[in-house]
């Protein structure tokens, strides 16, 4: 593991917790809160919150690990939305719409994770791709 390895690590980490936070804290926080029966309060759980540093930190590691296996010599920008677009067709379309099927949520609510999840694994993508650029 190199410096672009961790520098990729980096990046993407930043970027989904600054727009998990921006999607899920603000944009989506009003339909969290109408569905208290479904989803967790605003309170600060500080167990619960590491674990979500620690699954953002996982997923910046794979996504860089895997991003590193089917690199090309193009410019980066194309490199990470394609890859971005392939990684939220591996896990976030395919979870949420699970999540949909499997808890009593609206679709509207369903429709908006899944596009803003998308816009952030492929924001992901974007920089791990940048990372590796340098």
């Amino acid at each position: 593991m190199d410096n672009k390895f961790w520098l990729g690590v980096a990046a993407a980490f930043v970027t989904s917790f600054v727009l998990s936070f921006v999607f899920h804290g603000l944009i989506l926080a009003g339909d969290y809160n109408a569905l208290l029966n479904v989803y967790r309060g605003p309170q600060l759980r500080p167990g619960l919150f590491a674990l979500l540093l620690v699954a953002q930190l996982i997923m910046a590691a794979a996504m860089v690990a895997i991003y590193r296996y089917g690199r090309e010599e193009r410019p980066f920008l194309g490199q990470g939305i394609r890859f971005g677009l392939l990684a939220a067709g591996l896990s976030v379309i395919p979870c949420y719409l699970i999540g949909y099927v499997v808890t009593n949520i609206p679709a509207f609510l369903a429709i908006k994770q899944i596009v803003l999840e998308t816009i952030k694994v492929v924001a992901m993508g974007v920089t791990v791709a940048w990372a590796h650029s340098r």
